[in-house]
């Protein structure tokens, strides 16, 4: 159970690299088809309403690789030092500690999976002037995916004591 933990969690952390690079690969490939003013915020129907220069598409991996960095800090501190979901016996410390990192790992790679999918959105949207599809089921995602992946990593933890 202790490997596979450990190999989930690193999975994760790669998988989450990965979408992180691919923001800024995403952005250097659309970068050259873009105007030099582009939207930088759409309203709730998809229609620009704030405009600025192409290269403030850096701010979502820029917010994007900081994230990551707290969620891969947090999971550095000793355990003592921050709530788990279950409380740590000296019988279930190594499992309770996998079960935590493995769920900060998840959360940092659903952020990463909404952060391309906003900006994959935005960049497209930017490069053919065309409207944001939709806002709302991206939010949905981010909503349901970070609320499940709690959910579940919580009751694992009760399940783990």
């Amino acid at each position: 159970m202790r490997m596979l933990l450990a190999n989930t969690e690193r999975l994760v952390t790669f998988l989450t690299g990965l979408l992180l690079i691919s923001q800024f690969l995403l952005i250097i490939g659309y970068y050259a088809h873009l105007p030099e003013v582009i939207p930088v915020h759409f309203g709730l129907n998809g229609k620009p309403d704030r405009w600025g220069s192409r290269a403030t598409l850096f701010v979502v991996p820029t917010i994007s690789t900081f994230l990551c960095l707290i969620l891969w800090g947090v999971r550095q501190i000793p355990p003592d030092f921050y709530n788990m979901p279950a409380p740590l016996t000296p019988e279930n410390r190594e499992r309770q500690v996998r079960n935590t990192h493995e769920m900060m790992a998840m959360t940092a790679f659903v952020i990463m999976v909404f952060m391309l999918w906003t900006l994959w959105e935005w960049a497209r949207s930017a490069a053919n002037t065309e409207l944001v599809r939709s806002k709302l089921v991206p939010m949905i995602f981010l909503g349901v995916s970070l609320a499940g992946t709690f959910i579940y990593y919580v009751r694992r933890a009760n399940a783990l004591k």
